[in-house]
């Protein structure tokens, strides 16, 4: 009986395939209409907002890429584990299964959450060209898709599987993860509305893609790069299909309004009506569908709000080598790791403080193992600005890989709390850290957060590989849900607990006790290390005399 409903399913699911990537592909989409794609991925007509450049898009598609990278091993990881868990012969977990269960939500939700990053950056911010628009717009649309495709996927593998639904509803409060984690993404998968929603982008980015004198075309064919990315929206698009209709089916949910939204000419009345509306001035603001899209996930909480007096003030405070560990609330893509900080910085100065510091050419050229990397370290040690204009002074690991940075976006955009550390190292020893900073750039994220393979970097693995071994500093890895790790909290601890020779405490900016006020408050001395103590709710050597 088993065997017979296999072959029924296997066969149904077959021809949902077959049926859907004639309804999904590009290639039904055959007229071209007036109506601009691209303004799908912009902002309302008089918002204040972003204004993105090349800069930001590269940066964003290394981090798509990397994010596509970790969702298909993910896949994979997931389909291995739900199969041993299946034919377990004992019906309860391990304490060793509990933590590769969690360990895979746990990277499975940052991801959708950096993934959902995008599509809220795209839908609500503009470009500075035409071209630069056009790719911004794709990466939107390739980060909505990705993110249905692979949440699809996530509900169709597990749904069947009530033990396991369960525990990945269990809120888990060390990583960030609330209550109903299953449900939420599931109700995303089966809302009828938001497919619609997704298939009246489709429809439109379609139409647009069929005409050749369109940009979207026009960009197919002449960047590579892009081009594979818009070629791949295909098969996330017909993923996202077929994987909720074989959800609903596997419920035993009514499929006549799916089937009925799936109708190529439904869709095609309504992408035709958006495009009408645009045009009479119904719609006059742009980024109608990826908005409402948008609006499934809650919004980011408030960030510390720091005066231009106070940037000043932290920034004439701290010396590259500096480490500025930080806690984001929300879903920001930056945010991997769980607890009282989750993030971790290295500060780089200006160009002249790095000078300053012993980061000379002739120093770096007499450090490089050959004539590439030396051409790299004088190039990266060099750069001041990013492309929107913003001081470059820090290094950190985020999505999309190992980059330079600046503190003054993230103490506008980023920052919750943020407390800095200097480490007590000699001058060849701050220099040595730095070098080792600057020949890490351009690493891919270390999704895994493996602190045993150096071929890949999370935040504070970074900090941990230029730093462990450095003066005093010996950091001990601590186990965490199946894996040697070094979190921002570690760090924290190892220095109030263990050592605290390793660090000096430079500053610790946080609200007041006013939870609706966010101004920042920066505090120094004996007691911004007090404040600290009291938040990592730690028991220092001092306190036992």
């Amino acid at each position: 009986m088993r065997t017979a409903m296999i072959s029924i399913r296997s066969t149904v699911l077959l021809g949902l395939t077959v049926g859907l990537l004639g309804l999904t592909g590009c290639s039904t989409a055959r007229r071209a209409g007036d109506q601009e794609w691209m303004d799908l991925f912009s902002p309302r007509s008089g918002e204040e907002v972003a204004t993105y450049d090349r800069d930001r898009i590269d940066r964003d598609y290394a981090r798509l890429l990397s994010l596509t990278r970790e969702l298909d091993a993910l896949s994979d990881d997931m389909a291995t584990m739900r199969r041993s868990l299946v034919f377990k012969d004992t019906p309860y977990l391990s304490d060793e299964e509990n933590k590769a269960v969690e360990l895979l939500l746990f990277r499975f939700s940052n991801a959708r959450d950096a993934l959902w990053d995008m599509v809220h950056y795209y839908r609500g911010s503009k470009a500075s060209d035409a071209a630069t628009h056009t790719r911004g717009s794709i990466l939107g649309m390739s980060a909505g898709l990705t993110l249905s495709s692979s949440s699809s996927r996530f509900v169709a593998l597990f749904q069947g599987d009530k033990h396991l639904t369960k525990l990945f509803n269990t809120p888990h409060p060390s990583y960030d993860i609330p209550k109903g984690m299953f449900d939420t993404v599931y109700d995303g998968v089966t809302s009828l509305d938001t497919l619609k929603i997704l298939d009246v982008a489709w429809y439109l980015f379609c139409k647009e893609l069929a005409d050749p004198e369109s940009e979207l075309s026009k960009l197919r064919t002449l960047d590579h790069a892009y081009g594979r990315l818009i070629d791949a929206l295909d098969g996330l698009h017909a993923d996202t299909h077929i994987n909720t209709e074989y959800v609903l089916l596997s419920q035993a949910h009514s499929l006549a309004g799916f089937r009925n939204r799936l109708h190529h000419s439904h869709i095609a009345a309504i992408g035709d009506g958006i495009g009408g509306a645009l045009g009479s001035g119904l719609y006059k603001t742009r980024g109608v569908v990826f908005r409402d899209v948008a609006r499934i996930k809650n919004p980011t909480a408030k960030l510390l709000q720091f005066s231009e007096e106070q940037v000043r003030e932290v920034k004439a405070l701290l010396q590259p080598g500096d480490i500025a560990l930080t806690y984001t609330a929300g879903y920001m893509s930056n945010v991997f790791l769980p607890g009282k900080f989750k993030h971790g910085i290295t500060y780089l100065g200006s160009v002249e403080d790095r000078r300053r510091v012993g980061l000379t050419n002739a120093w770096l050229a007499s450090q490089s193992a050959s004539d590439e990397q030396r051409d790299a370290l004088l190039r990266n040690v060099a750069r001041e600005v990013t492309t929107d204009g913003h001081a470059i002074d820090i290094i950190e690991a985020v999505a999309e890989g190992v980059i330079m940075n600046s503190l003054d976006k993230l103490l506008a955009t980023h920052i919750n709390r943020l407390v800095v550390i200097r480490p007590r190292l000699s001058a060849e020893e701050r220099r040595a850290h730095l070098l080792d900073q600057l020949r890490y750039l351009g690493t891919s994220y270390d999704f895994k957060f493996d602190f045993q393979d150096n071929t890949y970097q999370c935040c504070t693995e970074l900090v941990y590989r230029t730093l462990n071994g450095k003066g005093p500093i010996e950091f001990p890895l601590v186990a965490m849900k199946g894996r040697w790790i070094l979190a921002a909290d570690d760090i924290l601890r190892y220095y109030l607990i263990q050592n605290r020779e390793a660090f000096e405490l430079i500053l610790l900016a946080d609200h007041g006790a006013d939870p609706g006020n966010h101004k920042a408050m920066i505090h120094t001395g004996d007691k911004g290390l007090t404040r600290l103590v009291a938040l990592m709710g730690v028991a220092t050597a001092a306190d036992s005399d």
